[in-house]
Parts: C-alpha cells; sequence; structure tokens
C-alpha cells in the first residue's frame, strides 16, 4: 500500500515536470520568435531608410529639390568637412563656397597629432603619407630663402614638388630693423609665373605685440601683389646667439603666445591664411598650444619616423634635402592639406570686399 502512494505520487511529480518543461519550451519558442520578427522588421526599415538615402544622393538635384548650384564638393564626396562659406559684394556671383578638406583633430586638453598610418619615402627618394589603403594623401614643397641663390625654376617645376614656401622677410637679431629677403621677389614672381603654389614665411625676432603686428603689416605689404596660394607663416624658434634681442628681453609663454596670435589676427584679417612654424620643443617651452588651437601648424622634425606630439598640418622633415633645380641642400616638407584648393579663394573675397563667413 504505502509502495503503490509512493509510485502514484512519483507519476504525478513526473507529470507535472514534464508538463513544466513543456511550458518552458513553448515559451522560449515564442521568445524566440519574437526576436526573429522583430529583427526582420528592424532590418526592414533600416534597408528602406538607407535605399532612400542613396537614391537621393544620386538622384539629379532637381529631383531632390535642392539647387544644383547648392550641391557642394563636400556632399558629393559624402564628407562632413568644414566649408567656408565667402560672400562677396558682387550680384552676379553672391555667394561662392571653398571646400576645405576635412582632416581628423584628436581633442584632448590640446590637439595631438592624429596621424596613425605611414609616413615613407616613395621611389623618387621623397616624403610622403599614405591612407590605410595605400593612397598618397600629402603634398610636396620645398621652402627656399636667399641661402638657394641659384635655383633652376624650369627643373624645379618639374620636380615633382606641389608647393613652395619662400622666406619673404626677417627681424635683425640686434637692431630689430624689419628686412626683405634678397631673393624673394624674384622667386615669388618666378612661382606665379609658373603657377607653383606659393606660401611665405617670416622669422620673428618681436619683444612686444606690437612688433608683432608690425612684422604682419610688413609681410602684408610685401606680399600685396602676389598670388599666396598656401598660409603665411609665423617663424618663432630658438636664436642660438646669446645677444640676440629675444636673448636680451624677458618674454614668458603668455606674451609669446599673444605675439603669435596678434601676427596670425592681422595676416587673417587681411585675407590670408595665417600658420606658425615651432618645434615640438619650442611648443611645449615657450607656447601656449591650447590657447592657439585656431591656427594650423607647420612642424619641424628631422626623422624618418614622425611623432611630433601636437597637431600639425604641414611636416618639415629634413633640413638636408636634395631636389632637381637647386644646387644647394633645402628644407623639405609636405603638406596634409592641400590649401591651394581654398587659400586663393578666401584672398579673392577679401579683395572683393566681401565678408567670410565660417559655417561650423
Amino acid at each position: 500500500m504505502v509502495v503503490a502512494l509512493k509510485n502514484r505520487e512519483y507519476k504525478g511529480l513526473k507529470k507535472k515536470r514534464m508538463k513544466n518543461i513543456t511550458k518552458l519550451y513553448m515559451v522560449l519558442g515564442v521568445l524566440g520568435l519574437t526576436i526573429l520578427l522583430l529583427g526582420i522588421t528592424v532590418g526592414f526599415l533600416i534597408g528602406s531608410h538607407m535605399g532612400k538615402k542613396e537614391a537621393k544622393k544620386n538622384a539629379p538635384a532637381e529631383e531632390t529639390g535642392q539647387d544644383a548650384s547648392e550641391v557642394t564638393e563636400d556632399e558629393a564626396a559624402g564628407d562632413s568637412g568644414n566649408i567656408p562659406e565667402i560672400v562677396v559684394d558682387d550680384p552676379e556671383d553672391n555667394v561662392t563656397r571653398v571646400y576645405i578638406p576635412a582632416r581628423e583633430r584628436v581633442l584632448g586638453q590640446i590637439p595631438v597629432n592624429p596621424y596613425n598610418t605611414e609616413f615613407f619615402y616613395l621611389e623618387d627618394g621623397f616624403m610622403a603619407y599614405h591612407d590605410e589603403n595605400g593612397k598618397k594623401i600629402s603634398w610636396l614643397g620645398v621652402d627656399l630663402s636667399y641661402h638657394q641663390e641659384n635655383v633652376n625654376w624650369d627643373e624645379l617645376q618639374n620636380s615633382g614638388i606641389d608647393f613652395v614656401i619662400l622666406r619673404c622677410g626677417y627681424r635683425g637679431y640686434s637692431e630689430g630693423g624689419l628686412v626683405k629677403d634678397e631673393k624673394f621677389d624674384e622667386y615669388a614672381a618666378q612661382c606665379n609665373a609658373r603657377d607653383i603654389p606659393l606660401g611665405v614665411y617670416f622669422f620673428t625676432q618681436a619683444i612686444s605685440v606690437e612688433e608683432a603686428e608690425r612684422e604682419a603689416d610688413f609681410v602684408i605689404d610685401l606680399i600685396k601683389d602676389y598670388k599666396i596660394s598656401y598660409p603665411v607663416a609665423f617663424d618663432t624658434e630658438y636664436v642660438s646667439d646669446a645677444g640676440a634681442r629675444t636673448n636680451t628681453e624677458e618674454i614668458d609663454e603668455d606674451l609669446r603666445t599673444e605675439m603669435c596670435i596678434a601676427f596670425c589676427e592681422r595676416i587673417r584679417k587681411a585675407g590670408y591664411y595665417p600658420m606658425i612654424y615651432a618645434s615640438e620643443n619650442w611648443i611645449r617651452r615657450e607656447l601656449n598650444f591650447e590657447a592657439l588651437q585656431d591656427y594650423d601648424f607647420w612642424a619641424p622634425q628631422y626623422l624618418e619616423e614622425n611623432d611630433f606630439m601636437y597637431d600639425f598640418t604641414i611636416w618639415q622633415y629634413t633640413e638636408r634635402g636634395f631636389i632637381k633645380g637647386v644646387d644647394e641642400q633645402v628644407d623639405l616638407d609636405i603638406s596634409m592639406v592641400d590649401y591651394a584648393e581654398f587659400v586663393p579663394a578666401l584672398r579673392e573675397a577679401v579683395v572683393n570686399g566681401g565678408e567670410i563667413i565660417y559655417d561650423e
């Protein structure tokens, strides 16, 4: 009797357990089917949205309701770069959009070096930068001054360079006079005659904000008759001569930074693109880099592997380079931005009395 009761209890528990397992399987099945249906629905919605987006992108301008003149190079490339809008006081050509290639800026407290793929020398012996697919995305340049006394411009033009940066002038070490580079006019005219994109730099020995502004005015007067397609750079660096005025005067980090800003803003208001030339050590010890984030930097570092700490757009990678057309050793550079694509238009807008408006 006891055994029979126990058997019945065991069978009852077994049936109850099987029923619970069956219910669990049914719940899991329903849940799985629900997830599957939800996945299919979401996939369909995403696919439909992407299809419409692609169709709109490839549709003629009149079908999208957008004026063809409003389709920017940036939109065509699918890129959301910075696009300044230039408003010119010309009723026939009131608005000009200038495309500035987007570049990554790695921001923390300060912008740091964003270049994470390879710099390496090409078969022609020049440095270049490449994207993750191996495509070259840099422009080769050379900077010249009176130190390069003999230049064969036909050979230089065919050497593979994309731009030239000339020293337009400097401030004297001791007397502090403003001096034009002896070769500037000749070399600038040669660049313009050959449509070689041209930038300039000025070697500063300013000891006050007012002097930095006068240096900018001096530069603007020197370059006003030339087409400038690359930046106008403020060259701030250490001078080894103990008697140099920047070594005998007390110039702290804040003052040196203010002088950079004063020069660059004067250049910008005149319609040119300002830039600062400074080494990594000079930036770290003598400048407040955080306060200079509005300006592009030209970085001198003579190494085959670039590990420059800060953000930059032009790298002066050697001071002992050789290039066809120049007998002496030269500084060679690569630019990460093709300034010639937009700098002339910025200048033209100001010359025509237009207002430059940078879209955010």
